[in-house]
């Protein structure tokens, strides 16, 4: 039990030793200390350093994108952030199809309900370690005592609200199944002392703690006087959590509040035009609220989320298996709309329609085409129908800022939640729409008269374009209660056929991931799962 028990507090429950022990060597190479050795500097009187506190900050920005060895597809390391949106929220979901043949044992929902498998485990591990370090700032920090301390605890307190709302869309029934929140959510660890038995939380409970987290840290944001600087997108701030409190709102339902918060969120982050919109979503911009930074210098090269995404990125993994678009959502796209040039229109070229192995690629005129069109792709890329251009890294491998929260996910947000207001707002529902597709120039002839389950559809179908491969994809299917249909192209779609499913809500453990085994064998409170 010893064994067990320190693998899991390295695992889950740490405060932070690497952080801490990047501070340390951080003071002696600043020398901020030099009354006492490093080895007896307590925790406190490093977090009564400003600067120190800031440093810790970035070290969970740092954390949301790293390589963990632990955890790997295709021998290639996860990467955090990235690794959640792709391989969890995309490639799972109902709009993304990667052409490699070995993925969908995992992602049409099999490891869902497998405590010992290493895909189960990771976002356990994850947000968990960032959470740990979020709880040491947390901890120590004394908001009181200067208005960069104010900024720095909302800080920390939005991150541990934005992991623990990831942990629950994974690890818990939908909120429409959760019989008004009083079905198991996650664990509940909130100070860096809680490291031993520790029940699960309801989700009602879970969810009051994000909101009261949140709810801390607007307050001392706008206490603080402190505003972002233009070039620091990647830093979180008061805007990021709004959004982070509209996007907990809509999980649970709980529509005012979505709405009220994805309109703070958004204001002051007007929608980006057409042109920005065609810049490879790797260049921030006007429109995106917080971000993940990336450069050529701090790349994670192949373990990068570019690696895998980025259409001009020399990376086998996606020169070989490139993401594409759900034909039968590209098709439903109206021809006046501009989206429809991000991805691979086969037109009359020939490509490969049958089987598993190099569905859906392209032949030689294809590839030609292709290639004359973006000429900015490698040499070596594979060329599929279907395939997308939205994303472009900035180096020759896998440097890629990608944003975690824009002002399009917010205008969605708003206008799905006016819906369910009683009585509903569905004339305020449709002028967001306008805005965002017709007004911003994304589809200039866009008009929308749609009324009831109508116009909630067509909200659904627009937040499926707008937001496709951004990380969405599962999260939607699995809150809406929405049935997953991927078909071959035989039968009108663009997957191989051990990839063409049908996904029930009733299917996959009800698409809840279990409780790590780690966990509850470590942790006495949690039943097997």
């Amino acid at each position: 039990m010893k064994k067990k028990a320190i693998h899991m507090k390295f695992l889950n429950h740490s405060i932070g030793f690497c952080l801490l022990l990047t501070l340390l060597c951080y003071s002696c190479a600043s020398d901020y200390l030099d009354t006492a050795p490093t080895n007896q500097v307590s925790p406190a009187d490093l977090f009564k350093d400003e600067a120190y506190a800031a440093y810790a900050v970035s070290g969970l920005e740092k954390l949301m994108k790293t390589t963990y060895p632990t955890n790997k597809l295709d021998g290639v390391s996860f990467n955090g952030e990235g690794s959640v949106k792709l391989m969890y929220a995309e490639y799972q979901g109902a709009d993304m199809y990667c052409p490699r043949n070995n993925f969908y044992t995992i992602f049409n929902g099999a490891s869902h309900a497998i405590p010992t498998s290493g895909y189960t485990e990771y976002m356990w591990h994850y947000y968990y370690k960032v959470i740990s370090n979020a709880n040491a700032i947390i901890n120590y920090v004394d908001p009181e005592s200067s208005h960069k301390f104010k900024y720095i605890y909302a800080q920390a307190l939005t991150y541990r609200a934005y992991c623990y709302l990831q942990l629950l869309q994974f690890y818990s029934p939908r909120w429409c199944d959760s019989q008004n929140g009083s079905a198991d959510g996650v664990v509940l660890r909130l100070n860096t002392s809680s490291t031993g038995d520790c029940p699960l939380s309801s989700m009602l409970t879970c969810y009051e703690q994000i909101y009261n987290d949140l709810n801390q840290a607007i307050t001392y944001y706008q206490a603080s006087g402190i505003a972002r600087k233009e070039d620091e997108n990647h830093k979180i701030n008061v805007n990021a959590a709004y959004a982070t409190y509209a996007r907990a709102a809509l999980t649970r339902e709980d529509w005012s509040t979505a709405a009220h918060y994805a309109a703070l969120a958004r204001a002051g982050y007007p929608l980006m035009n057409a042109d920005e919109y065609f810049d490879g979503f790797s260049t921030v911009n006007r429109e995106w609220i917080w971000s993940i930074y990336d450069s050529e210098e701090e790349s994670l090269g192949n373990s990068s989320l570019a690696a895998r995404l980025a259409y001009n990125s020399s990376s086998t993994l996606v020169c070989t298996y490139p993401a594409c678009i759900n034909r039968e959502l590209y098709d439903a796209l109206p021809e006046s709309d501009i989206r429809r040039g991000l991805f691979l229109d086969p037109l009359e070229y020939t490509y490969n329609t049958g089987g598993i192995t190099n569905n859906g690629l392209g032949g030689s005129a294809l590839t030609s085409y292709a290639q004359g069109v973006y000429p900015d792709l490698n040499t070596s890329a594979k060329i599929y129908a279907y395939m997308s251009f939205k994303f472009k890294c900035i180096d020759k491998v896998g440097a890629m800022p990608f944003n975690l929260f824009r002002s399009s996910e917010m205008y969605l947000i708003e206008a799905e939640a006016n819906c369910h207001l009683t009585p509903p707002k569905e004339a305020e529902a449709r002028q967001l729409l306008k805005e965002l597709i017709r007004d911003s120039g994304r589809d200039p002839q866009y008009t929308c008269d749609k009324s009831g389950q109508a116009l909630l559809d067509e909200i659904k179908f627009y937040r499926r374009i707008e937001l496709w491969g951004e990380g969405f994809s599962w999260f939607d299917f699995k809150r809406r209660k929405d049935t997953i249909v991927r078909h071959t192209f035989e039968d009108g779609g663009n997957y191989m056929t051990n990839a063409a499913v049908t996904i029930n809500p009733e299917d996959a453990n009800n698409w809840m991931w279990v409780i790590p085994a780690k966990e509850y064998e470590y942790n006495n409170a949690i039943n097997k799962q």
